[in-house]
């Protein structure tokens, strides 16, 4: 059985290891795009950010019975993530998905009961996703 605290572990090294990855990448190419095709690490690292908040979000209405919905189109959820995170300043990424990092494990800790669907969203918009882009991270860095 996974606990909130082996999640928050996971989460926590994961992030660390994120950090790193753009860390390493110099000032003047974190706006380059082809970490992803069309999207740069300042796109990545805000697409991190913005989904730690939505996930937050979900875990909140999971702890009050609510039902969530998933958005019915992805792409164009993603697309306007992309368009606001493009108007943001690196700093101003950096800090945001920061906090948004702070609320999804704040709203984790509050579930009253660690659920399947909780541990889903956590895994999937944190760790997980910050591995996937961390890696691709790395790889650009080292192109």
């Amino acid at each position: 059985m996974t606990t909130t605290e082996e999640l928050l572990q996971r989460e926590d090294a994961a992030w660390s290891a994120f950090v790193d990855a753009f860390g390493a990448v110099p000032d003047d190419r974190r706006s380059d795009e082809g970490v992803v095709p069309g999207w740069s690490v300042h796109d990545l690292v805000w697409h991190c950010g913005f989904w730690t908040a939505y996930a937050a979000e979900v875990l909140r209405k999971i702890a009050g019975g609510e039902l969530t919905e998933d958005p019915q189109d992805w792409n164009a959820l993603d697309a306007n993530v992309l368009e606001d995170g493009r108007a943001m300043s690196w700093d101003e990424v950096i800090v945001r998905s920061e906090e948004n990092r702070v609320r999804c494990r704040e709203a984790l800790e509050a579930l009253p009961t660690l659920t399947d669907a909780a541990i889903e969203e956590f895994t999937g918009e944190t760790f997980e996703h910050y591995e996937e882009h961390a890696a691709q991270i790395r790889a650009f860095n080292v192109a």
